[in-house]
């Protein structure tokens, strides 16, 4: 009997190859097999075929499965034809993903043109593709106004037509470029004959940072320790707020010295919330408050509202969606 000292182990080992390498017939067949297997799943590289190794205990190549699987998502779900449902419903169905598509994912609606973060009248979109056409409904009488956004399959703006209280509607085209790496950023926008362009910045991390435009607009962007949105500062030439996020939601507007506090109600039919009240706080003494009612469909989408200024109402806001 060989003893197990390192000398004897040293001395043993032109007896001990032979053994190592003495192998069940069987086994190298289900090896061999295993090894077609795979040469097979690298050919059509998809993340169910990965998955196949993975959830058999018994592969041989469950690391090289598991690394393979991990790019494939990525390569799925961080690309140019990638849409906003189907990237939605990763981010939704997995508690844990790849941090490059929570990134890829972050940069994309947190741009300030994409329908979860694009507002108008305070009133968002829910992250909704397509066309949506609205009718304002002024309670002094003032001429009903249309409107009409234009979202892609990614959820960003690409054109709107707004109309202004002289009646004029003011349309407006967005452009934007993409990169392997951050996804989707604003590069462009044209208005009124005149083309403005932004400068995209992100940060160590490659999350969005800073967005610069030559019109004077700029939007800032501030993470917590979790890589959520907590604080987005816009400014243009005469203005600037500071929005304070909690969840993807604003729950607080600054603006000079006035604050204002958004109030949500939560719809457990769609998993959405939806702005209810706005606080404006303008000085101890001096409260008003903003109320929303809402209609919406089975999507979640917002078809009426109707919003109030200290219990006058102000205006109604009807919406309908292409898709």
């Amino acid at each position: 009997m060989i003893k197990k000292t390192l000398l004897s182990l040293l001395a043993a080992v032109t007896l001990t190859v032979p053994a190592i390498q003495a192998q069940d017939p069987q086994d190298l067949s289900q090896r061999d097999e295993e090894r077609e297997a795979y040469n097979a799943a690298r050919r059509t590289n998809t993340i169910d075929g990965w998955e196949i190794f993975i959830h058999n205990p018994e592969s041989f190549y469950i690391d090289q499965a598991r690394k393979m699987r991990d790019n494939a998502i990525v390569r799925d779900y961080c690309n140019r034809q990638i849409t906003l449902d189907r990237l939605v419903n990763y981010i939704e169905d997995n508690e844990t993903h790849e941090p490059r598509i929570k990134t890829f994912y972050a940069n994309l609606v947190n741009n300030p043109t994409h329908s979860y973060r694009y507002e108008h009248m305070d009133i968002g979109f829910n992250g909704c593709t397509g066309r949506v056409d609205e009718t304002i409904t002024l309670a002094d009488g003032s001429p009903v106004r249309h409107n009409y956004f234009i979202f892609d399959e990614r959820g960003l703006l690409v054109k709107s037509s707004i109309t202004g209280s002289r009646g004029k509607a003011v349309v407006t085209t967005y452009d934007y470029d993409y990169d392997n790496l951050h996804g989707y950023c604003l590069k462009s926008v044209k208005r009124g004959g005149r083309t403005y362009k932004y400068d995209v910045f992100f940060n160590e991390n490659d999350k969005l940072e800073l967005i610069t435009g030559d019109d004077n607009h700029k939007w800032v962007f501030s993470y917590g320790e979790n890589g959520a949105l907590n604080k987005l500062v816009v400014a243009d030439a005469s203005s600037k707020r500071t929005l304070v996020y909690r969840d993807g939601y604003i729950i607080r507007c600054e603006i000079g010295s006035t604050a204002q506090r958004y109030l949500y109600d939560y719809d457990s039919a769609t998993f959405k919330k939806y702005l209810i009240g706005i606080v404006n706080q303008s000085s101890p003494d001096s409260t008003q408050v903003r109320t929303i009612e809402y209609q919406i469909d089975t999507k979640g989408r917002i078809t009426w509202a109707k919003i109030s200024n200290s219990q006058k109402e102000y205006m109604t806001i009807e919406r309908t969606y292409s898709k």
